[in-house]
C-alpha cells in the first residue's frame, strides 16, 4: 500500500464531519464525482447519474454554485452554454473521497461508468 493511500484518523474525522455538513444533494453529487474521478462530467450527466429530477440549470444555480464557492468541486466552462464538472483533488475533504473510492467503491464506480457510457451511446 503506498503512502498516499493511507488516510489517518484526522482526515477520516475531517470528511465526516464535512459531510455532516453537506445536504443530501450535495453528499451524492460529492460521491458520485469522486467515483468517477479523474473524469468530468456536464450538468446533464450529472443529474442523471445522483437521480436528480430537476434541470441542470436549477442544480448550477444553487448547489454547484456553493461546491464551486467551497472550492469542493471544480467548474471549467468549456462554451458559453456547457461546463464540466469535476471534485477538486486538491481540497483535503475531497482528496480523502476519493482515495476511500479509490479503494473500496469499485462497484459504484462501475455501475457510473455504464451510466454514462449508455448516456454517451444514446
Amino acid at each position: 500500500m503506498s503512502e498516499e493511500s493511507i488516510i489517518t484518523t484526522e482526515e477520516m474525522y475531517d470528511l465526516l464531519i464535512g459531510f455532516a455538513s453537506l445536504s443530501e444533494l450535495n453528499r451524492k453529487i460529492l460521491l458520485c464525482l469522486a467515483h468517477i474521478y479523474p473524469r468530468a462530467v456536464s450538468g446533464v450527466q450529472l443529474t442523471r447519474l445522483i437521480g436528480y429530477s430537476g434541470k441542470a440549470k436549477s442544480l448550477y444555480r444553487g448547489v454547484i454554485q456553493r461546491l464551486t464557492e467551497e472550492q469542493l468541486i471544480l467548474r471549467d466552462k468549456l462554451t458559453s452554454k456547457l461546463h464540466s464538472l469535476r471534485i477538486n483533488h486538491h481540497h483535503p475533504i475531497a482528496k480523502t473521497l476519493i482515495t476511500i473510492t479509490a479503494k473500496h467503491g469499485q462497484k459504484l464506480r462501475e455501475m457510473y461508468e455504464n451510466l454514462l457510457r449508455t448516456d454517451e451511446n444514446g
